[in-house]
């Protein structure tokens, strides 16, 4: 009875996703646009501080191309994880269309160069008086030292209007698939969820900051505490 009890346990150990290093999800929008600039920041800042960096250039009304960067810190220093390309392709103006989708895909290079990491993410968004809601589907495929990995993750976000410039709301975001390869490159399991609160400031008629706050609990499965996360995105 005891050994079946333990052989149930670990069963279910399995179920609930792996001890593998999981984080909060970094939340994509559908911007920018044609002729506009934008630079992003995204900290997570619990566990190992999970820090990323991002720059992309509106090259039409679809179509904005860019790089990003990430490192982990800074309780002992920031240290660069991995730097690549993006691009990101609109179907619509998410301040325009009801419900706006759009594509991106990163890839990421590790600090001698090589393939750490390729993502896809489908991006949705709605923007109204009232309501504000976003969705990333993330597909990612990681390498490290031989190993490979391909996930599911998400990201999620719905606010509500609580004053000009001010939105309150919730945010979800975790890891929830494995499709292949290694368990520490493709982890599954783990969830956050917390408030949040955004500020969308506009600085002109052709410039705008958004400051956006939230605690992360972590509710479910191993990886990064609970903590604070972070947004900053300036577009011009």
């Amino acid at each position: 009875m005891r050994n079946t009890l333990s052989a149930m346990g670990a069963a279910l150990a399995m179920l609930a996703g792996p001890a593998a290093a999981q984080s909060v999800e970094q939340l994509d929008q559908l911007e920018p646009g044609a002729g506009e600039v934008q630079v992003e920041y995204f900290g997570a800042w619990g566990g190992e501080g999970e820090q990323a960096f991002e720059l992309l250039a509106g090259v039409t009304d679809h179509l904005a191309v860019g790089g990003e960067a990430e490192f982990e810190g800074p309780r002992d220093g920031l240290m660069l994880e991995q730097w690549g390309v993006a691009a990101l392709w609109r179907f619509a103006d998410p301040q325009e269309a009801r419900v706006a989708t759009g594509l991106m895909a990163e890839l990421g290079l590790d600090r001698s160069g090589a393939l750490s990491d390729i993502t896809g993410r489908f991006i949705a968004e709605s923007i109204g008086e009232r309501w504000w809601w976003q969705a990333n589907l993330i597909v990612r495929h990681a390498r490290e030292a031989g190993e490979r990995g391909t996930g599911l993750a998400y990201g999620a976000s719905v606010q509500r209007a609580l004053a000009e410039q001010w939105w309150l709301g919730v945010e979800a975001s975790g890891q929830f698939a494995r499709l292949s390869g290694a368990p520490e490159l493709a982890p599954r399991g783990a969830h956050w969820f917390g408030p949040s609160l955004t500020a969308d400031i506009e600085l002109t008629e052709s410039s705008e900051l958004e400051i956006g706050a939230a605690w992360m609990f972590r509710v479910v499965g191993d990886g990064q505490p609970s903590g604070p996360r972070i947004f900053l995105q300036a577009t011009f």
